[in-house]
């Protein structure tokens, strides 16, 4: 029998494919309904895209049940369930994103992106009540599970922005902004869960190791970009490469945190012991808790 934490294997690359699509597709339905408010056409340009992301994270979970047909269940339990709750902020989210585009209507959509919130919140949630991995229940899981999410929908619509033109400066002013948010988000939960005490050897190693890059790629390379186009006289064709470079590197570390905590980070508590069992005459030693 193990004795020391070993990676969970119920949730693989499948269940992180659907909280990055989760995240991404509720982030962009929210700023598309925003958009949508000055030129109604965001609403076929990429409230579409935000529908088949959210979409395709729930194909993900359905290919990876063992028992498929037993889906239907999962919304059963409202009252106490953060998945039945997922589950059913998605229905709505699809069916009142879907006829928001259908009608052309930005109050609609902004409906849809408020249900979507609340399947993106329902995502984090449910990652809170997964006492048994250490990486995942942790109260700060929920702010970078959110933050990311509306950040990835910011940059995605950012990089439509580049193709269709129009979405205008403010979407880079808030992308920035969230990306700062992020970025708060990020080095509180890894500044948690790195403590001594909090999470297996194991799960803080593998967070350590892709720290760098989420720094790097994911938020310092998008500030720089950002300074390059606003502050040098480029061509118009420089500043649509660089917005869209912009767009992919503040995904990339969005993605980049939700693969790793969910898909490679997930080691489970393992066991320990209070104090170590005394043959008689004798007394008790020290406890331990291997791999910690």
């Amino acid at each position: 029998m193990r004795v020391r934490p070993w990676h969970q294997t119920v949730w693989d690359w499948r269940a992180a494919a659907q909280f990055i699509c989760g995240g991404t597709g509720t982030g962009l339905m929210l700023f598309t309904a925003l958009a949508s408010y000055r030129d109604p056409a965001w609403l076929w340009r990429t409230g579409l895209l935000a529908l088949a992301f959210v979409a395709v994270g729930l194909f993900f979970v359905w290919i990876k049940l063992g028992r498929k047909l037993r889906a239907v269940y999962v919304i059963l339990n409202p009252r106490t369930s953060w998945m039945t709750r997922e589950a059913l902020f998605s229905v709505v989210y699809l069916v009142a994103g879907g006829l928001a585009i259908l009608l052309a209507s930005p109050p609609l959509a902004l409906a849809a992106a408020l249900f979507g919130l609340g399947y993106l919140y329902s995502q984090a949630r449910i990652l809170h009540a997964s006492r048994g991995i250490p990486a995942w229940r942790v109260p700060a899981i929920v702010p970078l599970i959110v933050a990311t999410g509306l950040t990835e929908g910011a940059a995605l619509l950012l990089g439509a922005s580049v193709l269709f033109g129009g979405a205008g400066l403010w979407l880079l002013v808030v992308l920035l902004a969230l990306l700062g948010a992020r970025w708060a988000a990020w080095s509180g939960y890894l500044k948690h869960v790195t403590a001594p005490g909090t999470a297996p050897l194991y799960t803080a190693e593998v967070l350590s190791g892709v720290h760098a890059r989420v720094l790097s790629l994911g938020h310092v390379l998008p500030l720089l970009l950002a300074a390059l186009a606003w502050l040098l006289p480029v061509s118009p064709a420089v500043v649509n490469f660089t917005g869209l470079l912009l767009s992919l590197s503040a995904l990339y570390g969005g993605w980049l945190i939700k693969f790793t905590i969910i898909a490679r980070a997930a080691y489970n508590q393992g066991f320990a012991i209070a104090r170590t069992p005394a043959r008689t005459p004798g007394t008790a030693g020290p406890g331990a808790k291997p791999g910690w």
